[in-house]
């Protein structure tokens, strides 16, 4: 037995000893997998000609998912039943590509997706026709970052408007490090084409620095080219790891389904309807970047190689990138070369639609977070601010009309169909808990615009950017919402590469970058075919967090001057969330003595961004949501700031009902009040003297009581359904922070309650109190729990079984009335129909 066991002992340790070299590095003499590094080599496809022409051809296409080609109208993909006998291979194949003459197609990945590294090693294997000589041409190219001794400046050099002075590094699109090409002389029949033993370059300096030398390789990209005046044909290419190339067994990377998930957006492109795309997030998402996303000369024959071609923002056409059919829908070059403007440049392509049927919109600014855009939600999703460059990416001089008719002509409007969740690296809105502010923002738009799909794509610099990914990643499990996780592969990325050829001189990623980001992205529109059935996405789900609710209505803003500024840096906000500008008045002059000012929430200091005078949509000065529901927040801005606006969310579903109202019982007189903030809760009390009670009964499934304080105030004593919910004393001011106390309106909060009819108390204790009124909301996530009971009766007793969880809102024909009503039952007299609406 124990010589046994040492014979496999040592038998291992000589096979250890075959695979390391003298230096410790990994050596790998053989095929470690004959399972193909390609997607979909079968080139199987969707046939969506049929679903927008109507003609009955769904053996062919004219594009071939998880592949790229130049154009449109570049190849034509076919079912092998309709493909001549003298084409195919000698074996069963799904589908073939016919390549027409000049044109190439092509696909790439990352290394880290096909968990490759430099040294590895991969051949090419794949079945031709051509009518002649080396016309079919195959590569595959190692594609690096590109990166050259020394620096340059835009401005010094090319007499651009950025004076500054980079590392030559990462300008513009990657670059090949390396490749092997096939070719044959063998034309007219099936022909085998092999090209072997790539060895992946790749080394680099740590540091700022760049350098000829290194190579920051990032990826694979496998590339046909017709090199003749006749189409060629592919068939079943096979890319390996090893020295040589044979005919794959297996696939090595899954096709992923994302597609499944945005079921509207994907039937819109076959069918090549118009669709409008909203990107959210930061200067990451509209390509903003030191330095900037210039158009570069890509050809590395030309003496200008790698040279910006125009400016960034002033003086750039799409004419520069040979797209003049662009033109107006492309600001600046940031905006195209962003992930999202390849995006919609690629579904032009896949999908075989003019520029005017895709509408980018970007609202990702420089700066910017989810939780700020709350304040222009609308205005982005309804376009109700004119085509603009610094806006939403697109030139100035035209109208929306004009430059997308068919998102007019359509029933539902030009409201969003797909948005984008992309960086959030500048959130830091009550994290931990930036869920909220991202499940807010869902929901509002789902409230707003049903059938409204999302995607979730996140740039996460070196796996440490920022923590909402993992809250879209939450998000996207209750909602359904596809996650494309291209944070891990740029965090993988970095153990071979030079961190700092992501973004050459800071976090914002440069072009190169943003081509990768948006290859990941590119997958959630890919249906190889067959189509399998779609998961709709989740229509107002139960919430992920109860901070949530805060950031679901609308804004209401308060400018400078509106009364509810009771102080110039004090307000009173409507419920528990908010946008705010603020900066300092103008005596005060701006420079680096002026302290940056302190924005504090029920005089507590809390997080905030910047100064702002103006009311930037996508920009505040702070942002604030995780507060107590239905509470009194006074928000106040420390000295020297003053606010110049405040854009409060109204918690959905809230009225309110003073006791002036007639639904109030036990009011002996209701008075006019003068109120010192701004009348932010009502504009009539009711002095209750000690031991005097008022009611109310109300629907919603939570209720927010309002009174005034006031020195000699008494205890208010707050029941719902016979039950005591609080005692507060309303005898103490609010100290503001310039130290000052004011008596002034209060609230207190209640919720958790079942959605029904509630009886609300109020009784003031030991001395009198001054109430205003019961704000009552309904939180309910969604309908899924309503319970709703229609019957009819003919008087006296109907028994609810089971009860009710609270007392039903019920409804009654006009002859039915009703004598009393609990949880459990109705008392009716007279006759007729009833609906029973609760939970």
């Amino acid at each position: 037995m124990k010589k046994t066991a040492f014979f496999w002992m040592a038998l291992l340790l000589a096979a250890i000893a075959g695979c390391v070299g003298k230096n410790g590095a990994f050596q790998r003499k053989e095929a470690l997998d004959s399972r193909n590094l390609l997607v979909n080599s079968g080139f199987n496809f969707h046939p969506f000609g049929p679903h927008r022409t109507g003609k009955a051809v769904s053996f062919a296409a004219d594009y071939v998912p998880f592949w790229n080609a130049r154009s449109a109208k570049s190849l034509r993909v076919v079912r092998e039943s309709h493909i001549p006998a003298a084409v195919l291979p000698p074996f069963a194949v799904p589908c073939g590509v016919e390549l027409l003459p000049g044109e190439s197609f092509h696909q790439f990945f990352t290394l880290p997706e096909a968990d490759l590294l430099p040294g590895d090693v991969v051949s090419l294997h794949f079945y031709g026709y051509q009518e002649t000589p080396k016309a079919l041409r195959g590569e595959v190219r190692a594609m690096k970052i590109e990166t050259a001794d020394g620096t340059w400046s835009p401005g010094k050099d090319f007499k651009l408007r950025d004076k500054r002075t980079f590392n030559k590094m990462a300008r513009g699109e990657l670059v090949v490090a390396r490749k092997i090409t096939a070719v044959s002389a063998e034309v007219k029949k099936s022909v085998v084409f092999s090209a072997e033993n790539l060895v992946i370059p790749g080394s680099f300096t740590p540091g700022k620095k760049s350098y000829a030398k290194d190579c920051n390789t990032v990826g694979l990209e496998v590339r046909f080219t017709n090199d003749s005046k006749k189409s060629v044909w592919i068939f079943a290419p096979s890319l390996v790891r090893s020295d040589k190339a044979f005919k794959a067994v297996g696939c090595y990377r899954s096709i992923p389904d994302y597609y499944r998930h945005i079921p509207r957006t994907m039937q819109k492109l076959w069918k090549g309807e118009s669709i409008h795309i909203l990107v959210m997030g930061s200067s990451i998402d509209r390509g903003s970047v030191n330095p900037a996303l210039y158009p570069y000369c890509e050809d590395p024959k030309s003496p200008r190689y790698k040279q910006p071609l125009s400016d960034s923002h002033t003086g750039f056409s799409t004419k520069v990138v040979g797209r003049p059919d662009l033109e107006p829908y492309f600001g600046w070059s940031n905006h195209y070369f962003s992930y999202a403007g390849r995006l919609k440049v690629e579904l032009m392509k896949k999908f075989d639609l003019p520029g005017n049927k895709i509408l980018l919109n970007f609202m990702a600014c420089d700066g910017s977070c989810v939780g700020e855009a709350h304040s222009g939600l609308k205005n982005w999703c309804e376009l109700l601010l004119p085509p603009d460059s610094g806006s939403n990416g697109h030139k100035a001089g035209h109208s929306w009309k004009e430059l997308y008719p068919g998102l007019f002509e359509r029933p539902e409007g030009p409201r969003p169909d797909l948005v984008i969740f992309g960086s959030g690296a500048n959130e830091k809105t009550d994290t931990p808990d930036e869920c909220a502010v991202f499940e807010g923002t869902i929901r509002y738009i789902q409230r707003n615009y049903p059938g409204t799909e999302f995607i979730g794509c996140m740039f996460q610099n070196r796996g440490g950017y920022t923590p909402n990914p993992s809250d879209m990643q939450a998000i996207a499990m209750r909602y359904g919402i596809p996650f494309v996780d291209f944070g891990i592969i740029g965090d993988r990325l970095t153990r071979i590469i030079n961190p700092h050829a992501m973004g050459n001189s800071d976090g914002h990623p440069q072009a190169s970058f943003h081509y990768l980001w948006f290859k990941q992205l590119e997958k959630a529109f890919e249906c190889a075919g067959p189509v399998v059935a779609g998961f709709p996405q989740q229509y107002l789900p139960e919430r992920i967090m109860s901070a949530t609710v805060n950031w679901e209505g609308e804004m209401k803003r308060y400018r400078q001057g509106d009364p509810r500024f009771f102080r110039k840096n004090a307000i009173i906000i409507d419920d528990s969330a908010f946008n705010c500008w603020a900066y300092p008045p103008k005596n005060i002059k701006r420079g680096p003595g002026i302290p940056r000012s302190d924005l504090y929430v029920d005089g507590i200091k809390t997080h905030n961004r910047r100064r702002m005078k103006t009311c930037d949509l996508r920009n505040a000065f702070a942002q604030h949501g995780r507060l107590s529901f239905g509470d009194r927040h006074v928000v106040e801005a420390a000295s020297p700031f003053i606010f110049h606006a405040l854009d409060a969310k109204q918690t959905l579903n809230r009225s309110y009902t003073g006791v002036e109202s007639p639904l109030f019982s036990g009011i002996r007189k209701a008075e006019p009040y003068t109120s010192l903030t701004g009348y932010p809760y009502g504009r009539k009390t009711a002095l209750l003297q000690p031991g005097q009670s008022c009611s109310v009964t109300l629907a919603g499934n939570a209720f927010a009581i309002a009174w005034v304080d006031m020195p000699d105030g008494g205890i208010l004593k707050a029941q719902i359904d016979g039950k005591k919910v609080f005692e507060t004393a309303t005898d103490k001011p609010f100290a503001l922070l310039s130290k000052e106390k004011l008596f002034m309106e209060n609230r207190r909060g209640v919720n958790g309650l079942a959605f029904g009819m509630h009886t609300i108390k109020l009784t003031a204790v030991g001395k009198p109190v001054k109430v205003m009124g019961v704000f009552a909301y309904d939180l309910r996530a969604n309908r899924a729990g309503e319970r709703i009971l229609r019957g009819v009766s003919g008087g006296g007793e109907y028994i609810f079984v089971p009860a009710f969880k609270a007392v039903p809102l019920l409804r009654c024909s006009e002859k039915l009335k009703i004598k009393s009503l609990s949880r459990e039952k109705a008392v009716f007299s007279g006759s007729g129909s009833f609906e029973a609406v609760g939970e």
